[in-house]
């Protein structure tokens, strides 16, 4: 290959390049030859102009798109109001909405109340304004009041202790059960305390110095060491809760699955098996893969794992516990053949149609009117779902509702992608074509909605379930070893499933850690959508 070919795109000072392009007039106004420097600067911005013109051409960015990788733009698919006020299947499907009832705002419960009573005065005293009037009972003022707090308080308990002067004998008093409840005699950092450490890091995304500097605020300064020890600790209560909902996940009916990047700073490459058990090859990506799955009883357990591997492998890892015996499940994801999994040969392969719709999302800016088109189309298929959602629709109903108005739409994008595709009018190698060949070769897939009980129709669920890991990537950036990144993977899961399933997540971890000899030898019965009875 050339050399020039080969030449990486160099970045060029503004200010350089502006001096630069005055060089070159003055050169040309004047018939003067550039200097050897001066023509190694025009050569990079050429070879940057060149780098730029293919990386539209080959990988498809748009204008819009390459905006919203450079963060010009917000990344968001939410569209602006129509120029066409479009057509009589989206006002009926408007029309049939039903009214969607107001979302209850959750009220603080206090867990405390206290009582302020009137010591001098009682029931048919005189009244002190009146001369005749006699005080009764009156409906008391009622007060909430919320107060702020330091996520930790230290306090310092003194045990009494008396021995024996001849045998040695120590005598102790007993501390509060309150005391001990939230730990050992000889634990400095409570369970309570443990608990909200790990839901600031691994649900929130508040790294460990952070968490340090906040504390020192507060006046209670615990360093990001100590932090993770304490998180760590917790997390080797959690694992043996950890490994049984994977087993129960396992035998899930549907499986969501995606993946993110991230960053283990020393995790080195490795060869690793092909999935299809020909040769090896380098294994050199990160990627925190999510994984949520549905069981028949309706529970949602969330699982993550940060490796080198793909959410593919994830769900074979998890799939090789799963009951030969059982109906084939539904597995939702993107349409990355890495996604599928190698150890069952019985699913149903159900792909997102937000990232369907997200092929045509990004090229919305240089075919407006076609594009406008198909998102008009695909917005009827999510009204006609909210629709079933909010008439609290079972599976089956659900499934025929769909069938009877999102599959004639999306036959009809089917026969539009189609139409564009023979057009001599549209560029066989452009955008446009391109996207609609996405959807034509995964329509059987994209469709399964409307042919498959239970069935999603996108994958949204598991986007939103990754941004508990993506907010920790964006704020610590990486993890250092294998060892951190599996501490997180145990808490978020545990803590997201417990979140997700209606169980309170603080207080269900200060259980789990009271309980860990329980948790142990008997895991499936401290499940997070149990009514758990704390036998401490």
């Amino acid at each position: 290959m050339d050399t020039n070919e080969t030449q990486a795109v160099q970045e060029i000072d503004y200010a350089e390049l502006q001096a630069l392009i005055a060089r070159v007039e003055h050169a040309i106004e004047h018939g003067l030859a550039l200097e050897a420097e001066d023509m190694r600067l025009l050569l990079s911005a050429i070879h940057t102009l060149l780098e730029v013109q293919t990386q539209l051409e080959e990988k498809n960015i748009t204008l819009h798109k390459l905006r919203k990788l450079l963060g010009m733009i917000k990344s968001s698919e939410k569209r602006a109001h129509s120029t066409k006020t479009d057509d009589r299947d989206e006002k009926e499907c408007k029309r049939n909405k039903p009214k969607k009832p107001r979302k209850k705002k959750r009220k603080v419960e206090p867990k405390e109340v206290i009582y302020h009573q009137l010591d001098d005065l009682k029931k048919g005293d005189s009244c002190t304004q009146c001369p005749n009037g006699r005080f009764r009972k009156y409906d008391a003022k009622i007060l909430i009041r919320i107060s702020g707090a330091s996520p930790f308080e230290a306090k310092k308990h003194v045990v009494e202790r008396f021995k024996c002067d001849l045998c040695n004998y120590v005598v102790s008093v007993d501390l509060p059960a309150v005391v001990t409840e939230d730990g050992s005699i000889d634990q400095r950092y409570g369970y309570s305390a443990r608990s909200v450490m790990a839901i600031f890091k691994h649900f929130s995304g508040m790294p460990y110095f952070h968490q340090e500097t906040l504390n020192d605020l507060f006046g209670y300064p615990i360093t990001a060491s100590t932090i993770y020890d304490q998180c760590e600790y917790l997390s080797n209560d959690c694992i043996p809760l950890y490994h049984q909902i994977k087993r129960i996940a396992a035998n899930a009916v549907l499986f969501y699955i995606d993946d993110t990047p991230n960053r283990i700073i020393e995790q080195k490459s490795e060869q690793r098996p092909n999935r299809n058990g020909k040769g090896t090859r380098l294994r050199t990506g990160i990627y925190t893969s999510g994984l949520i799955a549905v069981t028949d009883t309706g529970e949602h357990i969330y699982l993550y794992n940060t490796n080198l591997g793909h959410a593919g492998e994830f769900l074979d890892h998890i799939l090789k516990q799963r009951d030969p015996h059982l109906p084939a499940p539904i597995i939702m994801s993107d349409a990355l053949s890495s996604n599928l999994p190698t150890v069952i040969q019985n699913f149903v392969n159900a792909l997102c149609n937000a990232h369907a719709r997200r092929q045509f999302v990004d090229i919305e800016s240089n075919f407006p009117e076609e594009v406008e088109f198909i998102l008009d189309l695909y917005g009827q298929i999510w009204c006609y779902d909210t629709n079933s959602k909010e008439r609290n629709d079972d599976a089956e109903q659900r499934l025929a509702h769909h069938k009877e108005h999102s599959l004639p739409v999306m036959e009809q994008i089917q026969s539009w992608s189609e139409v564009q595709i023979n057009s001599p009018d549209c560029e066989q190698h452009g955008s446009l074509i391109k996207a609609c060949n996405y959807f034509l070769k995964h329509y059987e897939e994209l469709t399964q909605f409307c042919k498959t009980l239970g069935a999603p129709i996108d994958n949204n669920i598991m986007e939103e379930g990754l941004k508990i890991k993506i907010r920790s990537r964006k704020t610590s950036h990486f993890y250092k070893t294998q060892t951190g990144a599996d501490v997180a993977n145990v808490l978020t899961s545990i803590i997201a499933t417990a979140y997700r399933n209606d169980s309170n997540p603080y207080e269900y971890l200060n259980k789990i850690q009271r309980n860990k000899e329980a948790v142990k030898a008997k895991p499936i019965d401290w499940l997070p959508w149990q009514n758990i009875n704390d036998t401490s």
